[in-house]
């Protein structure tokens, strides 16, 4: 099978690597590979292990403790899952001064590219590289809600993809495990179980994927969502894939998201028209009205299913509309293919396909290898309380616990072995 073609910059345009990288001997570090808030990615050789491998480089990591949680956060899920189409953890380099570290340096698996630069490359794909590269997605999906897990964010550059249409999804930092907190022993006294779960709601119902990808529910700011979150935001990379085929997008440029919205309630530009609805839909690029567009407004039943008054009056300001055919949107596609997205993007969550129903589609008749859709031995839980803001001490001693998961010599200092008893 032909597979998607993989870029090769030239060697003037390949970014040097960077000279301030204190990292082991056994790591020749290559060119940067990528770049964000968090610090940058380079491609490394691994002299010990004989193989390629991506190193992230986090740097300023305690200058805000709640994006510190969160990168402690996809360290620990990482660690934790063992999955070939999860991105693995290779190491966490030993910090040179334990007590005061301010940078981390993670060895990962590296892949050739992401959905997200896939789907600006100037290649067209067969619906067989789509539904492989899909069900490949769905079959890492399964294996990380199996361990109790919600991604919350998953989106085109968080699917990394190689030549062979393998994929592994990474950046879990906004994922969250549903699971009673590990440590809810040491929460204060005066906070009883009732608080516990008013801030694990509070927190479920946070920043949570890219608004392009957002499940109606988080947009509403639904309180008891489930896993079917990241079954939306699956089928919103579907689509996008789906326009990778010559038949449903003549040209590359005219690829993009399938609700690509500029705005997302409940936010309002003036506290005026706090209660004002009709304010908040103003504009024809709000991400419900970009998804009414395709699917059609939903229905009474589906209205009155949502928790909150507001989002029930925020829905009923939306003209009724019908919405699409996808078939007319998607001409080329198979009717399996068009059955599986229309399942997968539905307003109401309980409607909506489960990833277990997905993977038995017909559209994957062909490839399905049941052998491959495992499930976690267990649920994760963290060793720390996930629903709860830790200290710099805390937080500083939960990383070097990571760390002497690939290092078991490494001393954590007395003063944060006292801080977290």
């Amino acid at each position: 099978m032909q597979q998607p073609h993989k870029h090769k910059s030239s060697k003037a345009s390949i970014p040097r690597p960077p000279c301030d990288w204190l990292i082991p001997d056994r790591y020749e570090v290559r060119h940067l590979i990528g770049a964000g808030s968090y610090g940058h990615v380079c491609e490394a050789y691994d002299r010990q292990e004989r193989k390629v491998v991506a190193i992230k480089k986090i740097q300023r990591v305690f200058e805000d403790l709640i994006d510190c949680k969160r990168i402690l956060r996809e360290i620990a899920i990482l660690n934790r899952l063992k999955h070939d189409n999860i991105v693995r953890t290779l190491d966490i380099c030993v910090p040179h001064d334990l007590d005061k570290f301010d940078e981390l340096y993670l060895v990962l698996e590296i892949a050739d590219s992401d959905f997200k630069k896939l789907f600006k490359t100037p290649v067209f794909l067969s619906e067989l590289h789509i539904k492989t590269l899909l069900y490949n997605l769905l079959v890492g999906v399964k294996y990380t809600h199996t361990a109790g897990i919600y991604h919350r964010d998953l989106k085109p550059a968080n699917c990394l993809v190689n030549q062979d249409c393998s994929v592994k999804i990474c950046d879990f930092g906004l994922a969250r495990t549903i699971d009673t907190p590990a440590n809810s022993s040491t929460l204060p006294n005066d906070e009883n179980e009732a608080q516990v779960g008013k801030n694990m709601k509070r927190q479920l119902t946070g920043h949570v994927v890219t608004r392009w990808y957002r499940a109606p529910e988080l947009i509403l700011l639904q309180e008891k969502y489930t896993e079917a979150i990241d079954v939306w935001s699956v089928g919103c990379i579907f689509a996008e894939l789906l326009g990778m085929m010559k038949e449903n997008m003549s040209s590359h440029i005219d690829r993009a998201p399938i609700f690509p919205g500029n705005s997302c309630f409940p936010l309002s530009p003036d506290q005026k028209h706090a209660s004002d609805y009709r304010f908040y839909t103003r504009g024809n690029r709000d991400q419900l009205n970009m998804i009414f567009n395709i699917l059609g407004t939903p229905s009474e039943e589906d209205i009155q299913c949502l928790e909150k008054e507001d989002a029930k009056k925020y829905i009923g300001i939306f003209p009724p509309r019908d919405g699409i055919d996808l078939s007319t949107k998607f001409p080329g596609a198979s009717l399996e293919a068009v059955n599986l997205l229309k399942r997968m993007l539905v307003f109401n969550p309980t409607k909506r396909i489960t990833v277990d129903q997905a993977l038995s589609s017909p559209l994957f008749k062909d490839i399905r290898k049941a052998s491959l859709e495992t499930t976690a031995p267990h649920k994760v839980k963290l060793p720390f309380d996930d629903w709860k803001a830790m200290t710099e001490h805390q937080l500083r001693y939960a990383f070097l616990k990571e760390v002497q998961r690939f290092h078991s010599t490494v001393v954590i200092p007395p003063s944060l072995e006292v801080a977290n008893r």
